[in-house]
């Protein structure tokens, strides 16, 4: 099926009242999705496993036109960006991986890690890759009992950088879903690549950029301005406007979140479903390639599994390189081959 608009021009049903009850109610009174398009939802979590719900994930639910099937990919984004990664703005849509799952008939949820856009912002000390990957745990658990307005069979989590970090921490921990995408990252960060991106850090209250989107008086968010261009993008395979409008978009992240990144590690030895790792071969960060000192071998499809498939030895590995790609595979040009692998591969599990 195809759509003939871009996503961000489709029919957005806005449903606050019904978002605010129906997601904390029983499954009869969760609120019907629409057929087709985008709706703004917000899913009830907690920081603390044995308290109450006092915070929430937002995300935007989309679902194609015709029979979405049982699938539902919930997709999470790296640190300094939000949801928008997967739904990139403007550009006739063609950086959108969101508007590309709907016109090969798949069902999306990409969410606002909390601690990011519309989600909850509790102190930003609390917020690790531990709340992280609990949060996105719940989240799984409201789309698996209905409180999206069905109940979905079957969960992938897609993740881009540290959303495939804690997307891997969340599936080894709780193995809970059906098939795992892990895009932008590896298990052996390159030092140089990380200093390009560690070099900018300064607390987002001193950003005038995300100085007004967190909480006041709290240093422990941080905000990584001017690292898009040397880090995330590679200068041959990306749009310069592109890039312009990225570094435009950048969101604050949190100290706790980068303080606990290595923790994800030791989780990869328990996933045992399907697990798809998609890289730039010129990744700066994540592959030898880019140049940023990273002993990931992005050469090929091959070279990569050899490079990670010691840290899955229970999973159904596939990997894929994206030539000329950067970090931030879905704002590359050659985007898609990207998009039309990851959907296939999924199809397939």
């Amino acid at each position: 099926m195809k759509l003939t608009l871009p996503l961000r021009y489709c029919i957005v049903p806005v449903i606050a009242s019904a978002v605010a009850v129906g997601l904390c109610a029983p499954v009869a009174g969760a609120t019907p999705p629409p057929t087709a398009g985008c709706t703004e939802v917000s899913v009830p979590v907690t920081l603390d496993p044995s308290g109450p719900d006092t915070s929430h994930i937002a995300g935007s639910y989309c679902l194609p036109s015709g029979d979405p099937g049982t699938t539902l990919q919930i997709l999470i984004p790296g640190a300094t960006y939000d949801r928008s990664y997967w739904d990139f703005p403007g550009f006739d849509g063609r950086y959108s991986y969101v508007a590309h799952a709907l016109e090969s008939g798949s069902a999306t949820l990409a969410i606002d890690p909390i601690g990011v856009g519309a989600s909850s912002k509790p102190p930003g000390a609390q917020v690790s890759a531990y709340t992280a990957a609990q949060t996105v745990h719940e989240v799984i658990a409201a789309a698996r009992n209905g409180h999206l307005g069905r109940r979905w069979e079957k969960i992938v989590l897609v993740g881009h950088s540290f959303g495939s970090l804690t997307a891997m921490m969340e599936v080894g921990t709780y193995r809970d879903v059906d098939g795992l995408v892990i895009s932008g990252a590896s298990h052996a960060p390159g030092p140089a690549g990380i200093l390009q991106i560690q070099g900018t850090v300064r607390p987002a209250l001193l950003d005038p950029l995300t100085k007004n989107s967190v909480p006041a008086g709290d240093y422990t968010y941080l905000s990584v301005p001017d690292a898009r261009a040397k880090a995330f993008h590679a200068p041959g395979d990306s749009d310069p406007a592109v890039v312009a409008a990225d570094e435009a978009s950048r969101v604050a992240g949190t100290i706790g979140v980068l303080a606990t990144i290595p923790v994800f590690i030791p989780t990869t030895f328990d996933i045992d479903v399907p697990v798809l790792i998609a890289n730039g071969r010129a990744d700066k960060v994540f592959c030898a390639q880019g140049g940023g000192g990273s002993l990931t071998d992005c050469t090929d499809a091959e070279s990569l599994y050899r490079s990670e498939q010691p840290f899955f030895p229970k999973a159904d590995l596939s990997t894929y390189v994206l030539p000329r790609a950067g970090h931030s595979m879905n704002l590359a040009l050659n985007n898609r081959e990207f998009f039309d692998h990851a959907l296939s591969w999924i199809d397939g599990i």
